[in-house]
């Protein structure tokens, strides 16, 4: 009878250790949205900071194509949660999780039961997701650099790969900033876009224009290489070419400063008299001269033939290879005597002097109309030196003397003054006259 109290004591002692352990109300539940389950399975955890807070119960599809996850947890949570779907590492592929973000402990509670939609869980972003973005080249690679990336760590080490590190850092903060400046000129990016559309679009538009633009510019492009050395030359000569332009406006930019006084006094005479000359002097002569020009021009050229100068001129040129050993011949003795007549040249006061003494020796007259006066002279045969007088031993100064060749310098007629006569022209006349062959005093 005691043994069968005890056993029913000790079953009813199972059964509430059993009520405890598994009984009450298994947790709280909630229902979580996502755009895709992630790979999360029946059993996955729930976490909050790393730590499992419950599980999944379940993973359906509702009638909104959205996943649709049951989950327990062993606490309620608070308004603002948020949950998101991650995984423990990349080489994982079933080993997800459901990370909750908990809300603030002052916000109220969410009931039991209550669904968290779109705007407050994150659907995870596979790798394959991020690879499916590019082309099939760019993926390649993607798979070409992560190779040669393993194959430097292998290859040089911990060290090496700690060198490599030091500088990732500093590339993806760059990277970061302009990503971010990118997003921050979201609006200027739109407009780039539809104004480079554009463009694109004005080109296609245009592109027979575009064509011929294209083969005009190789055409002068090709003519522009044919001149390569003229090109060349054209450089070297640029320089000098600007410098001596440079000094030449240098140069008169000071010439026109020398040049307003001159216009200034220009403008002057011209507000003085010269609209008067203009007016009354010039246009009068210029009147009277029309027919003047008129006959020279009828003179010129006259319509008919051989009755102007031009059929003059075109009938005198049968006469040029007549002429032509005639002028030869003139040409070579003007040659010839150009030495004699630049001797000649220093006598030309002498002999116009002489002219000029002729009317006035006959400048006397009488009864009988104009006479002069000629009478020979020649050196005296004594002469006075100061002193005494001796007799003169020198050459006879005659007068005219046609029989010899005169020796007398420019100027040697009369008495010498010193700085005046006889001229020797800078002494380009010594040895070819005598200045000694003067006039005794």
């Amino acid at each position: 009878m005691l043994r069968a109290a005890f056993l029913a004591a000790l079953a009813c002692v199972v059964v509430l250790l059993g009520f405890l352990i598994f009984g009450g109300d298994g947790g709280h539940k909630y229902k979580l949205e996502f755009q895709t389950a992630g790979l999360i399975v029946p059993g996955n955890q729930v976490m909050v900071g790393g730590h499992p807070i419950g599980s999944v119960d379940s993973v359906e599809l509702n009638g909104r194509n959205l996943a649709e996850m049951e989950i327990t947890l062993d606490q309620p949570i608070h308004e603002g949660t948020t949950a998101i779907i991650r995984k423990s590492s990349l080489s994982s592929v079933h080993n997800h999780y459901v990370s909750l973000t908990p809300g603030a402990d002052n916000l109220p509670l969410i009931p039991e039961g209550s669904t968290l939609g779109g705007d407050q869980t994150t659907t995870a972003v596979e790798l394959d997701q991020i690879f499916d973005i590019f082309d099939e080249k760019t993926r390649k690679g993607w798979s070409d650099w992560i190779q040669g990336t393993a194959s430097i760590y292998a290859g040089a080490g911990a060290e090496g790969a700690n060198k490599t590190f030091k500088y990732n850092g500093p590339a993806f903060s760059s990277t970061q900033r302009l990503m971010a400046e990118l997003s921050d000129q979201d609006a200027g990016l739109d407009k780039f876009v539809k104004n480079t559309s554009g463009l694109m679009t004005t080109l296609a538009s245009e592109s027979d224009t575009l064509t011929d633009l294209v083969s005009n510019a190789n055409t002068a492009l090709g003519a522009i290489a044919s001149e390569n050395e003229s090109l060349s030359l054209a450089l070297r000569e640029l320089p000098p070419t600007l410098r001596q332009g440079n000094t030449t406006l240098v140069n008169l930019r000071f010439a026109l400063d020398d040049l307003r006084p001159f216009v200034a006094a220009s403008g002057r005479g011209a507000d003085a008299g010269l609209a008067r000359f203009l007016r009354d002097d010039l246009r009068p002569v210029l009147v009277r001269a029309k027919p003047v020009f008129s006959n020279l021009a009828t003179a010129a050229s006259k319509p008919g033939p051989n009755n102007d100068l031009n059929d003059v001129l075109t009938s005198l040129k049968p006469l040029h290879r007549v002429a032509q050993p005639s002028v030869d011949a003139v040409v070579g003795a003007l040659d010839a005597s150009q030495e004699d007549t630049a001797d000649l040249r220093a006598y030309a006061p002498d002999v116009l002097n002489a002219f000029a003494k002729l009317g006035a020796i006959s400048g006397n007259y009488d009864a009988n109309g104009h006479y002069l006066r000629a009478r020979q002279s020649s050196s005296p045969l004594y002469q006075f030196d100061g002193t005494e007088i001796n007799p003169n031993t020198g050459a006879v100064y005659g007068g005219l003397d046609f029989l010899t060749a005169p020796t007398r310098c420019p100027g040697g007629a009369t008495q010498p003054i010193a700085g005046s006569n006889p001229f020797l022209d800078d002494g380009n006349l010594v040895g070819k006259c005598d200045p000694g062959d003067v006039p005794p005093p």
